[in-house]
């Protein structure tokens, strides 16, 4: 009776009632996704999306070369490779902003949605999932982590664990989102991650969970942490790809 009388709206435009779906099929639409496009098979950067003008990622530095982009012909990641679910902007851009900086929890069910009925079917097994961690001061300010909440939703839907505190940031960086260059990227998130046992992480295949994946430096970082602590593959899933300024 209480969804007759006040029917559920689509989570992104708010306008139009919904029976199932928690977003609208305009809303849905308006979402470009990855697999629609030819994309590096190590890192998942679309081809000819980013940086169209930029020989990193020009159709001549790719071709012959198994689809990798010019980064990941120089083995430029530590991970084995990396997908995202779509661009972002848009709809999915905006229900992001909502859940990370507003505290808009509810729309995780949204992204988790979106995720699920789009998840890569290239990527290989694994057996745990770990989350991007926060800071323990930014975790203060923010009171949850989008990641970990992102990681336990998938952990929950394959039936696998979840480990929430085997990785840690024991460094407050600056948000990437505020630093434009690639170089500095790096280097803000340098160190910036450790595990908290030494071999914890042994013999065991990695999902690292983030919401969005730009240059790679964070999942890089991570990833470098884990297969250091014995992981021997780890893999990274984002919602989405933002275009590298």
């Amino acid at each position: 009776m209480l969804d007759i009388l006040f029917p559920q709206r689509c989570t992104s435009c708010y306008k139009v009632p919904l029976n199932s779906n928690r977003i609208c099929g305009t809303c849905y639409d308006d979402i470009k996704f990855i697999s629609n496009w030819s994309f590096c098979c190590k890192c998942g950067i679309p081809f000819g999306f980013f940086n169209a003008g930029d020989e990193e990622y020009s159709e001549s530095n790719f071709e012959g070369q198994d689809n990798l982009c010019g980064k990941c012909i120089e083995d430029f990641y530590s991970f084995h490779k990396a997908r995202s679910i779509a661009i972002y902007e848009g709809n999915i851009r905006d229900l992001i902003i909502s859940f990370k900086y507003e505290g808009k929890l509810s729309k995780a069910d949204s992204l988790l949605e979106i995720l699920f009925s789009n998840f890569p079917n290239d990527l290989d097994e694994f057996d745990s999932i770990v989350a991007v961690p926060l800071h323990i001061e930014k975790l203060r300010k923010r009171e949850y982590n989008q990641s970990v909440i992102l990681a336990t939703g998938v952990a929950n839907h394959f039936g696998i664990k979840c480990d929430l505190f085997g990785l840690r940031r024991i460094r407050d960086t600056r948000p990437q989102i505020e630093i434009t260059n690639a170089t500095e990227r790096r280097r803000n998130v340098k160190g910036a991650f450790s595990v908290s046992k030494d071999n914890g992480f042994k013999g065991r295949s990695i999902l690292l969970i983030d919401d969005v994946f730009t240059t790679g430096s964070t999942s890089d970082e991570c990833a470098k942490m884990l297969l250091k602590s014995g992981a021997y593959k780890v893999q990274v899933l984002t919602l989405t790809r933002a275009r590298a300024m």
